[in-house]
């Protein structure tokens, strides 16, 4: 198995993504670190991977919150795999100029402050190991109007994203980002569901094979790239946009 004796901390892990993640680590023989706010969600996810014959153990994390990140990580010990996947609020449908200070910047501020945290935790168990991998998410594609600091925070991260690859590569620590045109089926339930269909609908037609990115597709990649199968692969971007962005 590609991650067989690995140990992964996802955070935000009991959302659609952060738990198609963690399972698909799982099933490749990670032992996983559930970290997210709601405990019974995280449980739930955890069932999961366990009736699977997976390993996962669940804790309540404010990724948003140094004490608590750095404190969780120090607990896990040995981290092979970090892998961020909170979800932000967004404010979209505003042209930026429109917007308030405070709306637009949350989403920059908050992106930046947990992927800091948590990549700052994860790194300082990596040095001493010279091993580890860091995965981000959401990545910079192509300006779309009126997503506020949205898409800011994401281009912030992926500044950051680089800035970690350059210093942590000569410890033998990876740093990528997951990149997609969104996950229609990550969108919440309480979306109406004529509005998820035309999200659906618009974010396949963006693309050049006519479809979206799925959560199966976003956790095969993620669990390609936290292994040893992707060992020279830092500093980037793996584009899963079905074509919607262009490198």
């Amino acid at each position: 198995m590609m991650l067989d004796g690995k140990q992964a901390i996802v955070y935000g892990a009991a959302g659609p993504i952060g738990s198609a993640v963690a399972k698909g680590f799982a099933a490749e023989g990670a032992t996983v670190f559930l970290a997210g706010r709601t405990t019974a969600t995280l449980a739930k996810v955890a069932d999961e991977i366990r009736a699977a014959g997976g390993t996962a153990s669940t804790a309540v994390v404010d990724a948003l919150d140094e004490k608590s990140v750095d404190e969780h990580a120090d607990a896990v010990g040995r981290i092979d795999i970090s892998f961020n996947l909170i979800g932000h609020e967004q404010f979209f449908g505003t042209p930026l100029v429109e917007m308030s200070l405070a709306d637009f910047e949350q989403p920059v501020r908050n992106m930046l402050r947990t992927y800091y945290l948590t990549s700052r935790a994860a790194a300082r168990h990596m040095i001493p190991q010279r091993s580890g991998v860091i995965l981000t998410f959401g990545g910079y594609g192509d300006p779309a109007a009126n997503l506020g600091g949205f898409q800011v925070g994401f281009g912030a991260v992926e500044a950051l994203r680089r800035s970690l690859a350059r210093e942590l590569g000569p410890h033998g620590i990876r740093v990528v980002t997951l990149q997609t045109n969104g996950i229609p089926e990550s969108n919440p339930d309480s979306y109406p569901e004529d509005f998820r269909r035309e999200i659906a609908e618009n974010t396949a037609a963006a693309t050049m094979l006519n479809r979206a990115a799925t959560l199966a597709d976003v956790a095969a990649v993620a669990t390609f790239a936290a292994s040893d199968k992707a060992s020279s692969i830092t500093g980037t971007a793996i584009n899963l946009s079905a074509g919607a962005t262009v490198d």
